[in-house]
């Protein structure tokens, strides 16, 4: 504790033509642009000496947009390195995080990432955020304002020697300010605990606060016994909700009651979403001609196309389907009512971090029944 004083490691000043100043003063530290900044990538980072085979890490963060900008381009975070000279970190951007690994060379260079994952429960800039870091040598669980918001499950292996504090800011972006506050640390044998598969389940029967931070405007939802009422308005329209912490591997299923006709012409589909991230997400969907499809959707390149095919494991009429997607590794499963229909392997994008959810494309005429979801589960792969 109150590791942010004059005389700490964290606080000995830049030297003279860095990219970036440090102050210290009432247990905080604040990190702002250079004056005289030239257009690089800049880093700073400080650390604190420990020892300790598993921790738990907590802090307060502010983060002020340069001025004339419109979206926060401050990058910070934590990170730690181990005994045998691994540094680990996790970098926040705005609302999004990932994990990395980083080579402590001459130069700092990213050896690793995982995807940029967003989460609606990081507060946006000029607002403060209350971090948790819980790390043992099997994963790193990071909680935001008292929220999990992604698990890494590439974490030290050998004891950790420092913890410390960065910020980061590529050439062409332009740093306002970042605050650390309250920089707390501690060995934790509950970090090593608390890292059992995560698992998340919702009938989709009654209102819950699954999909509550997601912006539902633009389509009909609405929780019935049968299950969660949920499609586009706009007919032809797009729709997806993502929700739950980001996690590198997971199987995610539910239940879609459609109308299903081989003999019908139409475009609305129904499925699961995995991996969705700044990068992309993969979606797998039960189409309303009876065939189904899986897609990587990416900013470059949207909905491109990984498999589309007919199958005897999908029931037709007015029923209901059991869907399941597993996204582990570089390979991707789906069934449906517990038939393997696909297995494929995808490594282009590295879409290896996101957030799990459901995903849906109206027909003609949009309507609120069209698409019932329900017993929705998200489950983390090991």
């Amino acid at each position: 504790e109150m590791v942010f004083s004059a005389s700490s490691d964290f606080c000995f000043p830049e030297i003279e033509g860095s990219p970036f100043v440090l102050t210290c003063s009432q247990n905080s530290l604040q990190v702002v642009q250079s004056d005289t900044r030239r257009k690089v990538d800049s880093l700073l980072f400080r650390h604190y000496p420990i020892e300790a085979d598993a921790f738990s890490l907590e802090s307060e963060t502010t983060s002020q947009a340069a001025e004339g900008v419109r979206t926060d381009q401050n990058a910070y975070g934590f990170y730690w390195l181990d005994a045998d000279g691994n540094a680990f970190a996790l970098r926040v951007q705005g609302q999004y995080f990932n994990f990395e690994q980083w080579d402590l060379g001459v130069e700092v260079k990213i050896n690793s990432t995982l995807s940029p994952a967003y989460s609606p429960f990081i507060l946006p800039a000029g607002s403060q955020n209350q971090w948790r870091l819980d790390c043992s040598p099997s994963a790193c669980d990071v909680w935001a304002n008292g929220q999990l918001i992604g698990r890494s499950r590439s974490s030290a292996a050998s004891p950790i020697k420092s913890l410390g504090v960065f910020t980061a800011s590529a050439w062409d972006e332009l740093f306002g300010s970042v605050t650390f506050h309250k920089f707390t640390a501690y060995e934790s044998t509950q970090a090593v605990s608390n890292h059992a598969e995560y698992v998340l389940e919702d009938s989709l029967k009654k209102e819950s606060d699954l999909f509550t931070h997601s912006g539902m405007s633009g389509a009909f939802n609405d929780f019935a016994e049968d299950g969660f009422h949920f499609s586009p308005v706009i007919p032809f329209g797009y729709y997806g909700l993502k929700t739950g912490p980001a996690l590198e591997n997971m199987d995610v299923r539910v239940r879609v009651t459609m109308e299903i006709d081989p003999q019908k012409r139409g475009t609305q589909y129904a499925g699961l979403i995995c991996r969705s991230s700044q990068v992309g997400m993969y979606m797998a969907v039960l189409r309303v001609d009876g065939s189904y499809i899986i897609f990587r959707d990416t900013p470059d390149r949207p909905f491109s196309l990984l498999a589309k095919r007919n199958s005897d494991a999908i029931r037709t009429g007015l029923t209901e389907n059991a869907l399941r997607l597993v996204c582990s590794g570089d390979t991707l499963v789906f069934y449906i009512n517990d038939q393997l229909v696909e297995s494929l392997q995808d490594t282009r994008y590295k879409l290896n971090f996101g957030r799990g959810g459901i995903y849906t494309k109206a027909g003609g005429d949009a309507e609120p029944d069209a698409i019932i979801f329900s017993d929705f589960s998200i489950r983390e792969v090991k």
